[in-house]
This record gives C-alpha cells, sequence and structure tokens, in this order.
C-alpha cells in the first residue's frame, strides 16, 4: 500500500492541512512539528511530489518603530533579499517591558536576530545572548558589541555634510537630532558635527542650536516652529533623518520661508521619498540595499556565534545634491515679519 499524506499526519499527530504546509512552505511550521513531520515521512517511507526548498530557519528582526520610513524601507528590502537565502523573516515591535518576544524562541528555528535599533532594551540583548544565536545591527553600532555591526561611519558622514553647508557659506547651522544616547548613531553624528565647525573656530552651542526628538516627520516640524517662535538666527538646517528634513520644510514654509533660497535644508538617510518631493532633497545616502545583503551574509557563516570576536562592516556613504541647498544669501528671515 502507497502512503498518503493523511498517514505522515497520523503518526506525527498533526492535520493533514498542517502536513501539506510543511511540504509546499506556505506557511510556518514550528520547529516541533517540523522533527515530528520528519520522523513520520522517514519511518513511513513517504515521497511527496512537492517539497520545499531546504529552509535554513527564521530571521527575526526587531524593530523600534514601524511608522519610520528608514525601517520600512530596510524592513522592504529584507523581504526582497530573504527568499534567496531561504530564510523566513518574523517582524518583532521592540516594546518596553514586554516578553511577548520569548515565545518565538521557543516555538521557532530560530537562525538569527536583526535589530534596527541600537538602544535595544538589555533584557532583550541578555535573554538572546544566552540563547547563544547570532545577531546583527543593520545600520547601526553595538554599543556592548555583543553583535555583528553593518554601518556607515556616521560621524564621518555628519562630518562632512556640516563642512557642506559651511562650503555654501552656512555656518548658523540648526542641528536636529535623535535624542543622544552614549555612542549611538545620532551621538557619533552629532560629534561630527561639532567637528566640523570647531575647524572654522565656531562652537556648537547645544542650548541654541542642537534640538532633540524622535526621528520624524511631527519631530521636525514642531522643533523648527520652536526655533522660529523664539527668533534664532540661522540660515541651515542639518536634520539627522529625511523625514524630519520634511517636517523641517514644512514649517519653514508656513512660516512663509523659502527652502533653498532663504534657508538650506540636508537630510539623512536618502530614502525614497527624499527623490520625489520638490524640491529634491539633498541628503546623506545610506546604501541600504548593500547594508541587507551584507546583514544576510553574515549569517551564512555562523563561525563566530559565541566567540568574543564582532565583525564590523564600515560601507561607504555619499552626500546626494537635489534642490533644498544653496549659498547663503545672507537673508533675515524675521526682516518681513
Amino acid at each position: 500500500m502507497s502512503v498518503t499524506i493523511r498517514d505522515v499526519a497520523k503518526k506525527a499527530g498533526v492535520s493533514p492541512a498542517t502536513v501539506s504546509r510543511y511540504f509546499s512552505g506556505s506557511d510556518i511550521v514550528s520547529t516541533e512539528t517540523a522533527r515530528n513531520i520528519e520522523r513520520a515521512v522517514n519511518e513511513l517511507g513517504y515521497q511527496p511530489k512537492v517539497r520545499q526548498k531546504r529552509d535554513n530557519g527564521v530571521i527575526i528582526v526587531f524593530v523600534p518603530d514601524l511608522k519610520l520610513g528608514f525601517y520600512a524601507e530596510v524592513l522592504k528590502e529584507l523581504i526582497d533579499q530573504l527568499p534567496k537565502y531561504n530564510y523566513r523573516m518574523m517582524i518583532v515591535p521592540t516594546i518596553e517591558g514586554s516578553e511577548h518576544y520569548k515565545m518565538f524562541f521557543k516555538e521557532l528555528d530560530v537562525a538569527g536576530v536583526i535589530y534596527l535599533d541600537e538602544s535595544m532594551d538589555r533584557d532583550i540583548i541578555n535573554y538572546i545572548s544566552s540563547k547563544n544565536v547570532k545577531s546583527v545591527i543593520c545600520a547601526g553600532a553595538s554599543i556592548d558589541f555583543r553583535s555583528d555591526m553593518i554601518h556607515i561611519n556616521d560621524m564621518a558622514a555628519a562630518y562632512e555634510g556640516t563642512k557642506y553647508l559651511i562650503s555654501l557659506g552656512h555656518e548658523k547651522i540648526i542641528f536636529l537630532s535623535d535624542y543622544l544616547r552614549n555612542i549611538d548613531s545620532s551621538f557619533q553624528r552629532f560629534t561630527g558635527c561639532k567637528r566640523a565647525l570647531e575647524e572654522i573656530g565656531s562652537q556648537l552651542d547645544e542650548k541654541e542650536m542642537l534640538a532633540c526628538g524622535p526621528l520624524t516627520f511631527d519631530t521636525g516640524y514642531r522643533l523648527t516652529n520652536q526655533f522660529l517662535e523664539k527668533r534664532t538666527e540661522f540660515t541651515a538646517i542639518f536634520a539627522f533623518s529625511d523625514e524630519v528634513a520634511m517636517g523641517a520644510i514644512s514649517a519653514l514654509h508656513d512660516f512663509g520661508v523659502k527652502v533653498p533660497e532663504e534657508v538650506s535644508v540636508l537630510g539623512f538617510d536618502d530614502i525614497a521619498i527624499a527623490s520625489r518631493i520638490r524640491p529634491g532633497l539633498t541628503t546623506i545616502h545610506q546604501p541600504i540595499k548593500e547594508m541587507v545583503a551584507k546583514t544576510l551574509e553574515v549569517f551564512q557563516n555562523m563561525d563566530t556565534v559565541g566567540s568574543s570576536s564582532r565583525l564590523e562592516i564600515t560601507l561607504p556613504y555619499k552626500i546626494i545634491s537635489r534642490g533644498t541647498c544653496a549659498e547663503n544669501r545672507r537673508i533675515n528671515i524675521y526682516g518681513k515679519k
């Protein structure tokens, strides 16, 4: 008698539909279930007509904020590239105090973890480290050096961005940053900006020319309005994300200030919409496609799991000049108010 899928299901203690999904690869099956099915297949000598490619397991991606355009573009690139590596992906929003992520490590065959947030909860990092699972920070630096790192040189990129504005005659520059933590990307970028100004004998007054908040459109709009309400003198804005830059441009527009004729605006990331808005956003390009490719390649070699050494890959960045930066015309934006 020929063995059927129902025989396999009965032997494995699951439904025929579960066995079918396992062979087709159309749904995620827990590691224990997969083992039971494989054991039944081997014992019964079943030969499926259609069998999924060898599955390399699940990559869990921890995302701090699903609303941010940069993270959305990284996730899209991960979705595009994962199939050629035969990985599945589980997206897990990081929620402070929540331990829901632990169930995935118990139920799934977790091959690795990708962090899109440098300031991950210590409890999450400690738990994953205890599981001896390979972890990579994509587009960021590892503060405690327990993860591999794929990123650009944020300090150098911000330094060059500030020098670019200085070359256009701008010295009174507002900086819109994420909250500065330890040695994370925002801190590195801010340090690069300070260094560029110091080289021309200008000190960055943090109380007057720096404002911090989540790297969102709303933050850019709100913080720029605060500078305008205080009548802060400035001729350029350097925003540490494209979304913040777009919020700043909108606030300037509503105040009656023209970009770039009266104020220049420089962004960071070069997300897709940066080239679609008008004027096109001048920004610092992060190579998202290459970052994702290098991140996934790390999981092909698990030799460093549990090792004290960590891999760090620094990718090139570049300034993309579009339409939001111009030479300083030394216009008093408050003179007409």
